[in-house]
């Protein structure tokens, strides 16, 4: 339980953390010294790796509790988002990270939009306990 629980935090920092980094560079604040592909291409990993902590941590801790979780609507909401965010990292923030020239209010409401659905699914997992 408690590892899992570490696991799950390891993966939400690494997977959060990069994204930042990228949405921040995205803006027009942060790393400005490298391009965006160069970021983007550097913190992927941490991305992929955070997101596969958080499906192992995240199956270890919902299935011994699936019957408490599954009535629980912050639990589904979680998802519903979670399946944005994803639907959001493959196409949108993939396009302003791999696009030679993007506009840069095309890249900040990209920043937003994708930092805001990932900072969403992490804070609507953290209240999935209160209701």
């Amino acid at each position: 339980g408690a590892i899992a629980e570490l696991l799950h935090i390891a993966g939400l920092i690494l997977l959060l953390a990069s994204l930042l980094v990228t949405g921040l560079r995205l803006v027009g604040w942060g790393l400005v010294s490298l391009s965006v592909a160069d970021l983007a291409k550097s913190t992927s990993r941490y991305i992929w790796l955070g997101l596969a902590l958080l499906v192992i941590s995240g199956l270890i801790l919902f299935v011994p509790a699936a019957n408490i979780y599954y009535p629980n609507k912050i639990f589904w909401f979680k998802f519903q988002v979670l399946l944005l965010a994803l639907v959001a990292h493959f196409t949108l923030y993939q396009y302003v990270t791999r696009s030679k020239q993007v506009h840069l209010w095309v890249a900040r409401i990209a920043a937003l939009i994708i930092l805001g659905l990932w900072f969403s699914v992490a804070f609507a997992g953290r209240f999935v306990g209160f209701f």
